[in-house]
């Protein structure tokens, strides 16, 4: 039998890891970097090679989304979930592509489903309170914002929300304290701190108010 050259051996080796790396990866790394349309070009030539892997369809689901082509992040989506109907992060592509189009029913049914699948996931409570905050719906939303607190208390983006539906409901109180719980997780963010200043405001005119009733 014949041995293999050690120069080739040693070259091999250390070849074949870089050739081992996928495009998958490839593609995931610069979707991560923000280099979505970089992304997107390796992840479609992943999906021709790989047409049953998932994580290609939910990442260039996410490409299309960030850079607001909604409908090709349906699409993927989509044929994501015809593959399989219970990968809730299609359900919840699908549903943030509806409420950027004001279709809030649709994307409220499709958080729903996504919930109902995986009722951990702090984020689609999160989302499913945008669409009903975007409705009016203020009950709805202040009991969802709060469900996803509760699964996940260190998102400063949830106080935030939560915060402005406390606001419309002309609860001040308790929008001041999630406003600077907001804060205190993005300190240098300066439309938080013009909005605590505001429903401080606001709590100091409403009990002027009732004081002089």
């Amino acid at each position: 039998m014949k041995r293999i050259p050690y120069l080739l051996f040693i070259t091999t080796l250390f070849l074949v890891p870089s050739l081992l790396i996928s495009s998958f990866q490839q593609g995931y790394e610069l979707y991560k970097k923000g280099k979505y349309y970089e992304a997107e070009k390796i992840l479609l030539k992943e999906k021709e090679l790989s047409p049953k892997n998932l994580d290609v369809y939910a990442v260039l689901g996410w490409c299309y989304y960030y850079t607001r082509r909604y409908p090709a992040a349906i699409e993927i989506s989509e044929e994501g979930l015809a593959i399989n109907p219970q990968d809730t992060r299609f359900l919840t592509t699908i549903g943030r592509s509806h409420l950027e189009f004001k279709h809030y029913n649709d994307a409220v049914s499709f958080f729903e489903k996504s919930i109902a699948i995986d009722p951990d996931n702090a984020y689609t409570y999160y989302y499913l309170g945008r669409v009903y905050l975007e409705q009016g719906r203020y009950a709805l939303a202040e009991t969802v914002f709060s469900a996803g607190i509760a699964l996940n208390d260190d998102k400063y983006v949830f106080y935030r929300y939560r915060a402005e539906t406390y606001e419309r409901l002309l609860d001040f109180k308790s929008a001041e304290a999630d406003y600077k719980r907001a804060l205190s997780l993005k300190p240098n963010d300066p439309g938080l701190k013009e909005a605590l200043i505001r429903v401080i405001s606001k709590q100091t005119e409403q009990e002027e108010e009732y004081s002089s009733q």
